[in-house]
């Protein structure tokens, strides 16, 4: 028998192809007589949900609309903060962002969902770095898939105002948000602001050297430095009759901060000894930093026979201009008191001290990405599909800098042209040849090839390799290697050189908090990385155990010619870099150049695993089982036919959900997961275990053991064990969501002749409380302002742990008070929300 309208069956007859999909096999029917086809082929064709993503890849997370409801975020952005353990990647490359595509399709960046709201989504799907290579991707960012609801239309407003329970700072936002989908087309446009006032020394009880306990140093240097920030995003997208889709996005970002760096200072020379002092003439230092930020995104995604196409184009250019004040000449005070004119003590010298110096800097850094891909069926085997993906692209870099510097000016014209291409293959070895399948279960395997020419680098390569086995369903096995050439960035190539004064710095070579002058910017002698990578992981959903899902991963990390940001001025440190540490006749230390360095090798081993398990309970069952158990799945499942894909799954409409149903369509006054829909809870833990974290800086000098007493941060070396820990509870409108991140403690050895530092252990958890009011009884009909509303209440760092760092002697440097480490500690807001 051949069922040749599938679609007609599917909308006709749901449950009579649910009992030809998911019926037992014949011979555990002996009861029943054998029907008059028995020995006729059946053929059913079960068609993708409109957005799925065509891949043997499961997703290691997949959220339904109540899941998303239960998480209570305002927007895109808010719900992967929320999923941040489960969606970052642990590859330790990049920077750890996923990316994003929206129903299956590559997206011109981040920008395009950004500020979506999770009322406008329907599923969420998070998948492994493996995908990314599929969609043109470097593997080193997993991928997150969101498939939104076919017509949403929405406008929110929102209020936030936090403080420190410290106090000395309140955080104002607002924030409005317009929603449009329609089955063809969607738009959103967000409009932000945000307020930050300062935080002071003194509002920490910064203890200063005696110089600047003199003159209450502390009112004068900021900890947090106040800021304005403005932010508008808008996107618009379209889809065509001929399957073709287009995305337009565009934004601008305005971001101003005010600092404040202490007073002017100086060292006289009085009767043939140093004194330092600072001077109040002329009020503090300041540090002002401004910067514009345009960008412009293009997408277009199409299909060409069966194959599929995309072109991504993405442009942004950035304007940071800085003013950093500088102590003034002090050539005429010094004069003055060798004649015996002035007191060095005296509170005010007049003219005699020469006004601050404003040195200023302005960097424009303009990129324009462009990236096109072709991804589908290569050629058919006994085993499955090979499929493709092919790309091609061409990036552009510009920089450019001036500074001024003691009236001095410098400029720097920096310039990359990026050619790029690279293809990625997938081999079927036991899919669709079900006596092998059976046997040994589903296995594929994969390789990349590419190639990139910098003008300024020349050519580069990257490969890799890797296995997808799938035993039986719920168990994936993962492996992969790679390998590629890396160059440094053009701002570390290029930045302009700033010194900014008066730094707080520890000396380990004499175990003392000293003010330093910094150098910051760019280093151009800087060589391209080489990395060798890789990962083997194992995830988990056993059948027996609905709602269970468990990861295991093990990442090994090799790279040589690592660019990396200066490092802690340890003494091993310094024995590596001699050039770059200035001191005087005393051996006290007076700068720092921190421009970026190359590391000779850095390599690294660790291991990370966890659970993650949902539950709902609660929940009147309608339309049909299975609806109340996980997330549903496309009738193929991650590794459905990829013929079933093609035109229709940007075309078909998704069968309605049990939650789209209750809520009486897209601007239903309750959300999924409301009291309706019963309550959900959620918890995942993860633990990591470092093996190893070496640096060699260069050959002949001792190698860095991160893991056993060097570093390269402030914050210490790296902690061997690190665990996370996040979950929730929903129900009847009200949720609360609380995640915890636990560090073991480190130490910092100072050599023979320094001090040893002792970094403790460090564990921060963060509560946040939402009550959907629409949910909430009659009060909504008693304040109709209130429809659509959501309280929420957010405490960050709920038990203000700061870490402690303690020297051999068991005290703390003035350079690690608590105050420098968080100077925000425990952190309480609340946000109010409404939707029109």
């Amino acid at each position: 028998m051949m069922i040749s309208s599938p679609r007609s069956l599917l909308t006709a007859s749901p449950l009579v192809l649910a009992g030809l999909l998911f019926s037992p096999p014949a011979s555990a029917q002996v009861s029943n007589p054998e029907p008059e086809y028995a020995d006729e082929e059946i053929v059913v064709i079960a068609e993708r949900p409109r957005g799925a993503v065509v891949t043997e890849v499961p997703p290691v997370v997949e959220l339904s609309e109540a899941d998303i409801a239960s998480y209570g975020a305002s927007s895109v952005s808010d719900l992967l903060d929320a999923l941040s353990s489960q969606t970052s990647s642990s590859r330790g490359r990049g920077s750890g962002r996923p990316v994003v595509l929206i129903n299956g399709q590559r997206t011109s960046g981040f920008r395009e969902i950004r500020d979506l709201p999770p009322e406008a989504i329907r599923t969420v799907q998070v998948f492994p770095e493996e995908l990314a290579l599929q969609y043109g991707y470097r593997p080193d960012q997993r991928v997150i898939n969101f498939i939104l609801k076919d017509n949403y239309t929405g406008l929110s407003a929102s209020a936030e105002y936090g403080v420190p329970t410290q106090g000395g700072q309140g955080r104002s936002e607002l924030e409005t948000t317009l929603t449009r989908i329609g089955k063809t087309s969607r738009v959103n446009i967000n409009l932000e602001w945000q307020n930050n006032t300062a935080i002071t020394e003194s509002e920490r009880d910064i203890i200063q050297n005696a110089a600047g306990a003199l003159v209450n140093l502390g009112d004068f240097r900021t900890l947090v430095a106040p800021s304005d920030n403005v932010e508008l995003n808008a996107n618009y997208s379209r889809a065509f009759d001929n399957g073709m889709s287009l995305s337009l996005n565009g934004g601008y970002v305005y971001d101003k901060s005010r600092g404040l760096q202490g007073l002017p200072n100086g060292t006289l020379q009085v009767a043939g000894d140093p004194l330092f002092r600072y001077f109040t003439e002329y009020g503090p230092l300041n540090r002002v930093q401004e910067s514009n930020t345009a960008q412009a995104g293009l997408t277009l995604n199409g299909n060409l026979s069966e194959w599929r196409w995309s072109l991504t184009s993405d442009y942004t250019r950035a304007q940071t201009n800085s003013d950093t004040d500088r102590s003034g000449d002090i050539s005429a005070l010094q004069a003055a008191i060798d004649a015996g004119l002035v007191d060095p003590r005296a509170d005010s010298f007049g003219n005699l001290l020469g006004a601050p110096v404003t040195d200023s800097a302005r960097v424009v850094n303009q990129t324009f990405n462009n990236l096109a891909t072709l991804s589908g069926s290569l050629l058919n085997l006994p085993s499955g599909t090979v499929t493709t993906t092919i790309r091609a692209g061409y990036d552009r870099e510009d920089l450019d800098s001036r500074e001024t510097r003691r009236g001095v000016l410098t400029a720097t014209n920096l310039g990359r042209d990026k050619l790029s291409t690279g293809i990625n293959i997938d081999i079927p070895l036991a899919d669709e040849n079900i006596d092998v399948v059976e046997a040994i279960g589903k296995l594929s395997v994969n390789g990349n090839l590419g190639y990139s020419d910098l003008s300024d680098f020349g050519g580069l390569v990257e490969f890799g390799f890797g296995l997808n086995w799938e035993p039986f369903d719920g168990l994936v096995f993962t492996a992969s290697a790679i390998g590629e050439e890396a160059a440094p960035g053009i701002t570390q190539l290029g930045n302009p050189v700033i010194i900014t004064p008066d730094v707080t710095t520890f000396d380990f070579v004499t175990g003392q908090t000293v003010l330093a002058a910094i150098t910051t910017g760019g280093n151009p002698a800087l060589l391209a990385e080489k990395r060798r990578d890789i990962k083997l992981a194992v995830n988990y959903r056993p059948e027996w155990l609905d709602g269970f899902t468990f990861l295991g991963e093990y990442f090994r990390n090799n790279s040589s010619n690592v660019a990396s940001s200066f490092p802690l001025l340890t003494p091993e440190i310094e024995a590596a870099f001699p050039d770059r540490v200035t001191r005087d006749p005393s051996c006290q230390l007076v700068a720092i150049d921190r421009r970026p360095v190359n590391y000779a090798n850095v390599r690294s081993e660790r291991i990370r695993y966890g659970i993650d398990f949902s539950k709902r309970f609660g929940e009147r069952r309608r339309g049909g089982p299975g609806r109340a158990g996980r997330a549903e799945r496309s009738p193929g499942g991650p590794g459905a036919d990829a013929k079933t894909q093609g035109d229709k799954s940007a075309e078909g409409t998704p069968p309605k959900t049990e939650q789209s149903e209750r809520r009486g369509g897209p601007r239903g006054s309750r959300g999924a997961g409301g009291r309706n829909s019963g309550g959900r809870w959620q918890v995942s833990a993860y633990h990591t275990i470092r093996l190893q974290d070496r640096i060699l800086i260069r050959p002949g000098v001792e190698e860095l053991d991160l893991l056993d007493g060097s570093a390269i941060g402030s914050s210490g070396g790296s902690p061997r064990h690190e665990f996370e820990i996040n979950g929730g509870w929903f129900k009847n409108g009200i949720g609360f969501r609380l995640d915890g991140k636990h560090q073991i403690a480190t130490r910092v050895n100072g050599g023979l002749t320094g001090s040893d530092l002792r970094f403790s252990d460090l564990t921060t958890f963060n509560l946040r409380v939402f009550v959907n009011l629409d949910d909430r009884g009659s009060l909504t009909e008693k304040i109709p302002f209130l429809k659509g509303s959501r309280i929420a209440f957010k405490v960050d760092n709920i038990f203000n742990d700061v870490q402690t760092v303690r020297d051999s002697s068991g005290l703390v440097p003035l350079s690690y008070q608590p105050g420098y480490l968080d100077p925000v500690g425990r952190y309480i807001e609340i946000d109010f929300r409404k939707r029109f």
